[in-house]
């Protein structure tokens, strides 16, 4: 393997200077630098990233940590997928690359400071954490390198995030159902203590208060975000429900189509015995047997907001708020069937 040492010999220069001359460092005569460059060029030199960033502080890298159950389930969610692609083609674009770590939520205490002390990276981009804010705030405002939170809201003022507004989401999905004639509307996907989808059953509990529509706790079961809880969470809603609901709102796409499996195992039909609806717009819904309307969070471009906030913050050069919030909007396909006439 070629090092610097090599360049540095069959360029006729101190060590030293070959590295600055590459580095582009301030100091080292033309003449010095483009003999040290044709000497790298000849033997092929690729430098080391790991000894760059020794020399330069900076390694030209982007930690992107997943997170998610020890089942390891979180690597299989497209809206994660989404996310991950755009961040590191921003990332790639300006000269810089992504360093994947998958942790499961038992790892994130001493994972993420060791991954942050490591020096292998610039900073750190979070996706799926599900620590409570005290506790996330507490890990993050400890780390060395920058940081910045994906999907959830800020757990604290002082850490970047891009997000999207969960109540809103909540709000609009089950806004829609009502306009579309449902009173008896469940909800799959309440986790207790995780601010991110208490928002979304806030959101659902507005709507309904808006609508005069008496809330029942009975139709809400917890979910964790995975395509298991949703058939568990649509057998719940069947068999424990005080009044089987006409219309579903699951708090992701994921738990839509585990949904969707559940119901389809007890012969009921969607739209025309349940109607459905789901948050996130994950590819490919539209191939499905009963397309399914869902509310639409731009997952590609808060990859790309993320990629540029965290860059912007290394160079100097940020120009987006400390908290990006994108917009959700509906999507409606054939999964909701309206009740009554219009």
């Amino acid at each position: 393997m070629v090092t610097i040492k090599d360049v540095a010999k069959l360029a006729g220069v101190a060590i030293s200077t070959a590295s600055n001359a590459l580095n582009g460092k301030y100091g080292v005569k033309e003449s010095t630098k483009k003999k040290v460059l044709e000497a790298a060029e000849r033997l092929n030199y690729v430098p080391n990233p790991i000894a760059q960033g020794l020399v330069n502080n900076s390694t030209k890298t982007i930690s992107l940590i997943v997170s998610g159950p020890s089942s390891y389930k979180f690597i299989t969610n497209p809206a994660f997928f989404e996310m991950m692609k755009a961040i590191t083609e921003v990332v790639n674009k300006r000269g810089y690359q992504v360093l994947l770590n998958l942790l499961t939520e038992e790892e994130e205490v001493q994972g993420i400071p060791r991954i942050a002390h490591s020096r292998l990276s610039d900073a750190l981009i979070l996706i799926g954490s599900r620590r409570g804010d005290e506790e996330l705030t507490e890990i993050l405002t400890k780390v060395p390198i920058p940081s910045l939170v994906v999907i959830r809201e800020p757990p604290h003022d002082s850490i970047a995030s891009v997000s999207w507004d969960n109540l809103r989401c909540g709000y609009m999905a089950t806004k829609y159902l009502i306009e579309m004639g449902h009173r008896t509307i469940g909800m799959i996907g309440n986790i207790p203590g995780l601010k991110m989808t208490e928002e979304r059953v806030r959101g659902y509990m507005l709507a309904l208060q808006e609508a005069g529509i008496a809330y029942d706790e009975a139709l809400v079961v917890e979910g964790d975000y995975y395509q298991d809880s949703g058939l568990v969470g649509i057998r719940k809603l069947l068999n424990q429900a005080s009044k089987r609901p006409t219309a579903v709102f699951t708090g992701n796409d994921v738990m839509a189509l585990g949904a969707m499996e559940g119901l389809e195992q007890e012969g009921i039909r969607i739209p025309e015995d349940i109607s459905l609806i789901g948050c996130d717009n994950i590819p490919n819904l539209h191939l499905l047997k009963t397309p399914l309307t869902t509310i639409s969070n731009p997952l590609s471009e808060m990859g790309r907001l993320a990629a540029r906030k965290i860059l912007g913050i290394l160079e100097g050069d940020d120009e987006l708020p400390q908290h990006v919030i994108v917009e959700s909007e509906l999507r409606i396909r054939s999964s909701v069937k309206r009740l009554g006439p219009m």
